[in-house]
């Protein structure tokens, strides 16, 4: 059950990140229109190079604290904050632009890069709520650690391979309510999992 309740947590939150409009998301839109849906694909896949380091790095400065009630409570209130606000910013998310994110040959691979590289979105993620759950994950075991990961990136990247897949050929069906009503659904998970990260910093804390 633990390993199932892992693999929906990490399904939940990367379906959040893949779908909420973004400096990725708007070049997953604008590689497809411009290049073709074979292009759109090769940027929906680059967090999956770009994120992995960042995984390990988080969840060993989390372990590292372990023992350290007062630092890793800090970090569960910080990581809770981050979630509020992710969750603010998705509820009120509109459909994704191809607009937004310039480009005028396709080079999708680097640019993909560069854009997830400087955007500070994953970093403060996997700090504050992406390392303590793979943390959380491996006192459990590997099965944990592979199914929030599997979870994550699975619908991080199936998200965004899809998002290319319909800007490829239905792209008017990303503009409507549907897509409105699913960001409001996925605000909803994550602030119940500011809640929990909220009450994890807060027992560390003492204050609970």
């Amino acid at each position: 059950m633990e390993t199932l309740r892992y693999a929906g947590t990490g399904a939940v939150l990367g379906l959040a990140g893949g779908l909420t409009p973004g400096p990725l998301t708007a070049l997953v839109m604008t590689q497809t229109l411009q290049h073709g849906v074979r292009e759109g694909i090769k940027v929906a896949l680059v967090p999956v190079f770009t994120d992995g380091p960042l995984v390990a790095a988080s969840a060993f400065l989390v372990v590292s604290m372990e023992g350290a009630d007062t630092a890793l409570g800090v970090l569960g209130l910080v990581g809770a904050l981050f979630l509020v606000w992710l969750a603010w910013e998705t509820s009120r998310a509109a459909a994704p632009s191809a607009q937004d994110a310039p480009g005028e040959d396709a080079r999708s691979v680097q640019k993909a890069l560069l854009t997830n590289l400087l955007n500070p979105h994953p970093y403060l993620f996997w700090i504050t709520v992406g390392g303590p759950m793979v943390a959380a994950a491996w006192a459990l075991g590997t099965g944990a650690i592979l199914a929030f990961c599997v979870g994550f990136f699975g619908c991080l990247c199936g998200s965004k391979l899809a998002l290319a897949l319909l800007t490829g050929r239905y792209r008017d069906l990303l503009l409507g309510p549907p897509y409105r009503w699913i960001m409001r659904g996925l605000a909803l998970a994550m602030a119940i999992f500011a809640i929990q990260f909220g009450q994890g910093g807060l027992e560390r804390l003492g204050l609970l």
